[in-house]
């Protein structure tokens, strides 16, 4: 799901086209169908996916399954709501992770830094705490005894709720 297209990070319209049943090979019903799951209509969908609409109600005439999963869009755009959130910040904290690990492992190379490497060593380390780490890894593995995925909304209500908290015993 997360890799690249031509080059490039996948667009919301390439997550919503993984999410598709039956039609995942980029053919021009996926594409149709990713644009109608991104919340376009009918009419644009077509647009972007190059497709007359002439060729829409011809699928619908002769293909079920674009009938079932064109039937399911309002199910799968409530899915991709939930989940493309979650997607996207899991993404960003992956490339995150990485340009730490770039500066930190050329640090214990004992390389030289950049001036804004050195800045970014010295704004990184404050996170890099075992309470830092127990709380990641409680947020995104769950409490260990599930297969949970990550919830970006538990994730930032129990930050919210730590800061509130931090708040009130500074006060």
């Amino acid at each position: 799901m997360n890799e690249l297209v031509n080059g490039e990070p996948t667009t919301t319209e390439n997550i919503a086209q993984s999410m598709i049943p039956y039609f995942t090979d980029g053919t021009k019903k996926a594409k149709y169908l990713s644009y109608l799951i991104s919340n376009f209509s009918v009419m644009e969908s077509c647009k972007l996916a190059k497709v007359h609409y002439t060729t829409i109600l011809n699928w619908r005439k002769i293909d079920p399954q674009f009938v079932e999963v064109e039937n399911s869009i309002p199910k799968l755009r409530k899915d991709l709501a939930n989940n493309l959130v979650d997607i996207e910040f899991t993404r960003n904290f992956r490339l995150i992770l990485a340009k730490d690990f770039e500066i930190l492992f050329k640090d214990a190379q004992g390389l030289a830094l950049t001036d804004k490497e050195q800045q970014y060593l010295l704004t990184i380390r404050k996170f890099y705490t075992p309470q830092q780490f127990a709380m990641i890894k409680q947020l995104v593995g769950g409490n260990g005894k599930s297969e949970e995925a990550f919830d970006f909304t538990r994730t930032v209500l129990t930050l919210r709720i730590e800061k509130e908290e931090g708040t009130r015993i500074e006060r």
